[in-house]
């Protein structure tokens, strides 16, 4: 099981909330649903994991919204939160706005643009396999300008 700081899940359930409100949404996922589902919130007969901002790494000051960490295998080496889960759409936020894809879509991107590159620097990680030295997840960068080419809908927040 993977443990977060509790300042990291605050900020995240925050992130959630403000999505929820925006939808106005008409479900949220339990803990269970959330940790083995890969979903946060629902719409109608929509599901949706909605991605906070993120620094490129830990050290870093200040959040980048220029791209984004997608999981591709996760802590354990399972299929991580991009193509396991039964979120439809992935949403990533920016300062202003929120990216929604359709998680199918966002598989596309993976495949058509990510390199069978490993590196061990997160600054490379741009299209490119990065795993965490003694895990098993793999991650890649991907940049919200493609992103938004992909999205299915860009909200205001």
């Amino acid at each position: 099981m993977v443990f977060y700081s509790r300042e990291f899940l605050i900020k995240g359930r925050e992130v959630e909330d403000v999505f929820a409100e925006l939808i106005n949404a008409d479900f949220r996922s339990t803990k269970e649903q959330d940790i083995y589902e890969h979903w946060d919130v629902g719409k109608a007969n929509y599901k949706f994991d909605v991605k906070g901002l993120k620094k490129i790494t830990r050290t870093d000051n200040e959040v980048n919204e220029n791209f984004h960490w997608t999981e591709i295998k996760n802590v354990l080496g399972e299929g991580g939160w991009c193509f396991s889960g039964k979120a439809d759409f992935i949403v990533f936020e920016t300062f202003d706005y929120f990216v929604c894809v359709k998680k199918e879509r966002l598989q596309e991107l993976i495949k058509e643009k990510v390199v069978k590159n490993y590196v061990s620097d997160p600054y490379q990680a741009l299209y490119n396999l990065y795993q965490r030295k003694n895990r098993k997840d793999i991650l890649t960068l991907v940049k919200t300008l493609d992103l938004m080419a992909i999205s299915s809908k860009i909200l205001k927040k």
